[in-house]
């Protein structure tokens, strides 16, 4: 064999072998993660009431067996971060949806879908031009998850849900990233 002959072959030897051992490390990940969890981070549109607004959230999710606890974190509201108005009507609402969830989830190779609900808190502000009033009120929180999980730590998905409470009904979805360990 010439010289070209043994920087390839060498070459190769120090490519490969560290894929090999990248491949244990997942497996000896994954058989240790029995109870994956993740964070969905998102945004996307929604309404308050009739009243077209703006979501962003944060979703922690733990599973076990066939089951999913979230607990979810979004914020709502009709004033667009520009600070245009997004809708036209007298009150602003700023929303705070706090809540725990639990429900099944179906599983695929390549991604998941849950159904859940749980109980939940909001906290409303609503700012007129003459007054500023706060509310907070117990809520029943309803989510849907679907999810592509293209990488074993990575996925992209969609969110949907909804707050039925005493203040104003929320319900939207939101476009989410999803990182964690499954």
């Amino acid at each position: 064999m010439n010289r070209l002959s043994y920087i390839v072959l060498l070459c190769g030897i120090l490519l490969l072998s560290p894929i090999n051992q990248v491949k244990a490390q997942i497996t000896d990940t994954k058989a240790q993660s029995a109870h994956p969890w993740w964070v969905n981070l998102g945004a996307g549109p929604a309404y308050i009431g009739t009243d077209f607004a703006m979501t962003a959230g944060m979703i922690y999710c733990y599973q076990f067996e066939r089951s999913i606890i979230s607990a979810r974190m979004l914020g709502v509201t009709n004033i667009n971060p520009t600070v245009q108005r997004i809708s036209f009507s007298s009150t602003k609402y700023k929303i705070a949806d706090y809540g725990i969830l639990y429900g099944p989830i179906w599983q695929s190779g390549c991604g998941y879908i849950s159904v859940s609900g749980g109980i939940g808190l909001v906290r409303a502000v609503y700012e007129t031009p003459t007054k500023n009033t706060t509310n907070t009120s117990i809520s029943l929180p309803l989510e849907a998850q679907f999810f592509w999980r293209p990488i074993y730590f990575a996925g992209i998905g969609v969110y949907a849900y909804t707050s039925i409470n005493f203040e104003k009904p929320l319900y939207g979805m939101m476009l989410c990233c999803q990182l964690g360990v499954w």
